[in-house]
């Protein structure tokens, strides 16, 4: 790939990370079913990693993060962290060990985006001591995963 094309699809994918964290964060566009909020940045941060490779999944996944982490109420670090580290280890995966199909970009979206809500549920809940009840996870976050 030429530095030209490489720039613009790098532009493109920069581009379409802000206008769907702007439409997520701002206008409300969540894409929703009932409580079951999907976080839509996820698979465009895997799309990135399994199409363009580990450099571009790294960038990102920090991007989005930043982002996402911009909005956030508390002042964690926890999206930058996961989604770099995620985006990364689906571009190695990609790579080295599954095809880049349709078949392995759904199992590795689907794979971090259950990772994403169980460790964003560990993290936020289970071990600051806060009484979540175990509905919360099965009502709200696992259907956001799916």
């Amino acid at each position: 790939m030429s530095k030209a094309r490489a720039f613009l699809a790098a532009a493109a994918n920069a581009l379409l990370i802000f206008i769907i964290f702007v439409l997520r964060y701002s206008c409300g566009v969540t894409l929703g079913i009932g409580q079951a909020v999907p976080v839509i940045l996820v698979p465009l941060v895997i799309s990135c990693a399994i199409f363009y490779g580990e450099n571009a999944a790294m960038l990102a996944g920090v991007f989005a993060g930043v982002l996402m982490d911009s909005s956030a109420a508390s002042g964690s670090w926890f999206n930058t962290l996961f989604l770099t580290l995620g985006g990364l280890v689906c571009a190695f995966l990609s790579a080295r060990v599954l095809n880049r199909n349709f078949k392995a970009a759904i199992c590795l979206s689907v794979g971090f985006s259950f990772g994403y809500f169980f460790i964003k549920y560990l993290i936020f809940f289970v071990f600051k001591g806060i009484p979540v009840s175990y509905d919360y996870f099965l009502l709200d976050l696992v259907p956001s995963a799916v």
